[in-house]
């Protein structure tokens, strides 16, 4: 609905007329015959509403006759209320606030009261001079804004500041706004500098005073006078480095350095910073380092000949070359502890397992080469002997009679193919019933198999690695049981309640359907149940897992190697392959201590951490539960980042990560190795202590490392140790 105005609802009835019957006008005196509502001589209107009760009085009446009202207070309002607007717009102009002024003034300007005429004639001289004033005010303003940008571009924030400053905010665009707040800030920086650059040369600090002067600079690039002074300042810097480097004092150099103005920075800078940058580098190699390695003898022979025969790097250098020879804490360690046994923040004792103890090792010169790295071979085979915890494996199942006519074997190899090689152990059960190391073989591709290498170049590399091996190892009457990579695996962990093998299995089953995310006709599977526990240690229930590949993979593989000759007696992924080499290697330590209070069910347990080449895989392990994991981030990727960072082959980039002191800069070519395996033990640390957890009976006990890429400088330190 339309709304109406006042004088739109008086009716011709209700129109109060003067004794004669006619209408007077007030704006032209016309007389207006009785019931009109506007007058016929000017057109203004003849009656309004009244203020108090709306209902129709003339425009000359003095009280309504209606209501009594007070009509010219009440004209005495609406007038005061217009000059009050009239007085509010010059008010937003002094402000330069000129659309408001202009949007005051026009509400008066509209009225067409006539007894309003005064303030409307008011209204309209002040629009006229606000609207002189505007076009002055706002062209200046344009003006000193242009002038501005100028000043901004060319980088004088005094002038900018000067022009802007005295202009209203109303008249500033947000860009000019900017550029006025941003030379202000500058400006005070300076005066802030400035003012802290007299106080450091009345104290002579040269080092702050180098660190003020680059401010300086980067504020004032054109000042020749702050350049000759940063000129100077950085030369005694310099000066004062260059003695406390003779003194072997590398760190408080190499901090005076960083204070050096960027204009001062020359050539004989640039040389004095990398020489104080790479003793630093080396001489911080020992800080948190558990083992005397001979990769730290060599850090440390090279931080004395590069400080030219620093006191503490010699004696580093002689510490650890008699720590070296000392005695191991346990003949499974490979090196000896640079100060105390270390320990993990994983729990208990750290250690990197080279030479395993549950077997007859003898002399090996090829184990002994390679250390720590068999471990998965030994694996394998122990479980072709019958000595592994798990029984199932990944090779096809054809028919009950082939499961149960696999004679138990006297020797067994287990051939652990990687992605930097095969590395193969060949185990004989003694008269003891013993495991005992006859053979060993290992064997390098040219370069690593990636998950990026293309599938017949993979294939073909195996297959020539197979006939290698075969040409020097007879096979033919001994089972030989195969890795898989752990890429290829899905694996689930559940914890089934401690209830008899029959009832139990049916429901791993049901477990099994809905946590692998494949047709289980699709895939072969390895399953696990936990045996029924004892009495007191019902409350740990029957740990399980299942293990999962694509059945497509795994006949793939198989062929291949049946292409290359190779008879399979079993397929073994390699996260479950070491498992079996600890579970049993540790048997021992993981035996519960039968005097000790079990009501806490808490089970002796053991770490184990493989790097190798790709994978890094994550093991837990007591003596009726288990758990593991993997992920791709291996010791060819701190290859490939050597690599790029020195920009050699792989192969050159291989011997420089062994021997990290050998690199032109440490400081940064190594830098990307020590950020990557600073994010390892990230997403270790959330793996592990999250299954820790979910597993209350683990009591970790031990901490143990293996594989090649466990050998890279810092890994221990920075993975694994409690610092």
């Amino acid at each position: 609905m339309s709304s109406s105005s006042p004088v739109d609802q008086i009716t011709p009835s209700a129109s109060p007329t003067q004794p004669s019957g006619k209408m007077t006008c007030g704006a032209c005196d016309a007389t207006n015959p009785s019931g009109g509502q506007f007058c016929a001589g000017c057109g203004h209107a003849l009656l309004e509403p009244c203020a108090q009760c709306s209902k129709p009085v003339l425009l000359t009446q003095s009280f309504c006759g209606n209501c009594g009202s007070d009509l010219v207070a009440s004209l005495s309002k609406r007038k005061r209320d217009l000059e009050a607007k009239i007085a509010d717009a010059i008010d937003a102009a002094k402000e330069r606030d000129f659309e408001r002024s202009k949007g005051l003034l026009a509400v008066v300007t509209r009225e067409k009261d006539y007894r309003f005429k005064d303030v409307i004639t008011q209204a309209t001289t002040a629009q006229q001079k606000i609207d002189r004033i505007a076009e002055q005010e706002c062209g200046s303003a344009s003006e000193r804004i242009a002038a501005a940008q100028q000043a901004y571009d060319s980088g004088d924030p005094a002038r900018v500041v000067e022009l802007l400053s005295a202009l209203s905010p109303k008249l500033i665009t947000p860009e000019a706004e900017r550029q006025l707040q941003q030379s202000r800030q500058l400006l005070q920086q300076l005066d802030d500098a400035e003012q802290s650059l007299q106080e450091a040369f009345q104290k002579r600090d040269w080092t702050t005073s180098g660190a003020i002067l680059d401010r300086l600079l980067e504020l004032k690039p054109d000042d020749e006078t702050v350049a000759n002074l940063a000129r100077k300042v950085g030369k005694k810097l310099v000066a004062k480095a260059t003695t406390l480097h003779q003194n072997h004092k590398s760190t408080a150099a190499a901090e005076i350095l960083q204070c050096v103005p960027a204009i001062a920075r020359n050539q004989a800078y640039d040389d004095l910073n990398q020489t104080v940058e790479r003793i630093g580098w080396l001489a911080d190699q020992f800080n948190g380092e558990p083992f005397a390695t001979p990769t730290l003898g060599r850090i440390s022979k090279h931080w004395s000949e590069r400080s030219g025969g620093d006191p503490r790097a010699v004696k580093m250098l002689q510490r650890l070359s008699q720590q070296v020879k000392a005695a191991r804490p346990t003949p499974r360690d490979l090196f000896a502890p640079l100060e105390v046994k270390p320990r993990s923040w994983v729990g208990g004792s750290l250690g990197i397992l080279a030479f395993p103890t549950s077997i007859d090792l003898e002399d090996n010169a090829a184990l002994r080469a390679a250390p720590g790295q068999f471990n998965a071979a030994i694996g394998l085979a122990l479980q072709g002997l019958g000595l592994g915890r798990f029984q199932d494996d990944f090779s096809p199942k054809k028919g009950l009679l082939k499961r149960l006519g696999r004679k138990k074997a006297e020797r067994c190899w287990g051939l652990d193919i990687g992605a930097s090689g095969i590395k193969a152990v060949c185990l004989e059960l003694t008269s003891e019933q013993r495991p005992r190391l006859a053979e060993c073989h290992i064997f390098s591709f040219d370069a690593p198999l990636t998950r990026g290498t293309a599938e017949s170049t993979l294939d073909e590399s195996i297959r020539t690695a197979i006939a290698t091996f075969m040409d020097q190892h007879d096979v033919e009457s001994t089972p030989v049981w195969v890795s898989f990579p752990a890429r290829e695996l899905v694996s689930r962990f559940v914890k089934l309640p401690p209830i008899a093998d029959k009832q139990v299995k049916g429901l791993f089953e049901k477990e099994v359907e809905s946590r692998i995310p494949l047709p289980l006709d699709e895939v072969a599977c390895v399953r696990w149940i936990a045996p029924l526990p004892e009495d007191e240690l019902t409350a740990i229930g029957r740990p399980a897992f299942v293990s999962a590949a694509k059945k497509q993979f795994v006949d793939r593989y198989l062929e291949n190697l049946s292409l290359a000759g190779l008879p399979v007696s079993g397929l073994q992924a390699t996260p479950i392959a070491l498992m079996n080499f600890a579970a049993f290697e540790f048997a021992d330590q993981l035996e519960l201590n039968q005097t000790a209070d079990r009501a806490d069910a808490k089970l002796p347990t053991v770490a184990l951490f493989d790097c190798g080449a790709e994978m890094t895989i994550a093991i837990i392990v007591s003596s009726v539960s288990c758990w593991f994991w993997s992920f791709e981030s291996g010791g060819n990727e701190f290859t490939r980042l050597i690599s790029r960072s020195t920009k050699t082959t792989h192969s050159e980039a291989e011997k420089l990560k062994r021997n990290p002191a050998s690199l032109e800069h440490p400081e940064t070519q190594f830098e990307g190795v020590e950020h990557r395996i600073d994010e390892m033990r990230g997403r270790l640390s959330k793996l592990v202590n999250d299954q820790c957890e979910q597993h209350d009976e683990f009591d970790i006990q031990q901490t143990w490392c293996c594989g090649g890429g466990a050998l890279t400088h810092g890994w221990v330190k920075r993975i694994l140790c409690d610092i």
